[in-house]
């Protein structure tokens, strides 16, 4: 029932955008997403903030390669447009189209990244064969380490011995799903800038969320997500969203349901604290 899903407005009457794209192993996984919300009320009574009242456009789903230059260009476009981008990415790599437009326009950006995985110097198993070893969606972050963008990981639970070195080498801040931590902990690690927010699906428990290529156990409850992401748009400017990392198998829609209740819930943290305020 969500108006987002249902009946998105015209790309030049929306104030926020959805960007989808259609490309890798996973090319149905951003429309599981989108087709998911009209199962959904978009009303947000924590936040009092009905989201079916905002103007929410959807672009055609973008089909891209690395190094992602199409999704740069789209998030850059909506960016000249004060329209606030989300990027539903059907791989994870192709957000570093998406935070690299950003980053142009804003140097300071940091990037949160909430994630059950490094996605740094992965093991082979974790690599497929055809795949660029530097833009796969298990090791596209060192490109942001590259450009200096401060990372803060949230909810990691599993690390390749050589990428723990680098994150230890380049003193990212990382709260581990496993440790006790309040969003206001994140905060305190981030510089006074504005960020990027990065939600992998495999952040979240399997029991909530199956659907994803590298499953593992423990992961952020979900009201610790939903908290900190909020507290996040209270503290910072957040400039833009990527969500995404469902794979797609038999209990794709199931897992779908979830990020979408998620996405709402980003729309309306956005709606409540917009970075221009």
């Amino acid at each position: 029932m969500a108006r987002w899903s249902l009946h998105p407005v015209t790309p030049h009457q929306a104030q926020i955008m959805l960007i989808p794209t259609a490309f890798g192993v996973n090319t149905q996984a951003p429309t599981a997403i989108l087709n998911a919300g009209r199962d959904l009320c978009g009303f947000e009574p924590r936040l009092n903030i009905d989201v079916d009242k905002l103007a929410i456009g959807q672009l055609e789903a973008l089909d891209d390669e690395p190094p992602f230059a199409m999704c740069e260009a789209a998030v850059s476009h909506h960016l000249k447009r004060q329209q606030w981008p989300i990027l539903l990415p059907s791989q994870m790599a192709a957000t570093w189209g998406a935070v690299r437009a950003i980053w142009k326009q804003e140097p300071r950006l940091c990037v949160v990244y909430c994630s059950a995985h490094a996605n740094l110097f992965p093991v082979p198993e974790q690599m497929l064969a055809d795949e660029d070893p530097h833009l796969s969606s298990a090791s596209w972050v060192e490109r942001l380490y590259n450009a200096q963008i401060q990372v803060v990981y949230v909810g990691m639970r599993s690390s390749s011995a050589t990428a723990w070195q680098w994150l230890q080498q380049h003193h990212s801040p990382v709260f581990w799903a496993q440790q006790e931590w309040q969003a206001e902990d994140v905060i305190a690690h981030l510089p006074p800038c504005p960020i990027f927010l990065i939600i992998d699906a495999n952040v979240l428990d399997p029991a909530s969320v199956a659907a994803v290529a590298y499953p593992e156990p423990g992961g952020v409850s979900w009201q610790c997500l939903l908290s900190t992401c909020l507290e996040l748009f209270r503290a910072r400017p957040v400039l833009g969203v990527s969500l995404g990392g469902l794979s797609v198998t038999n209990g794709i829609r199931q897992s779908a349901q979830p990020l979408a209740r998620l996405l709402n819930w980003l729309m309306a943290c956005h709606a409540a604290h917009p970075p221009l305020s």
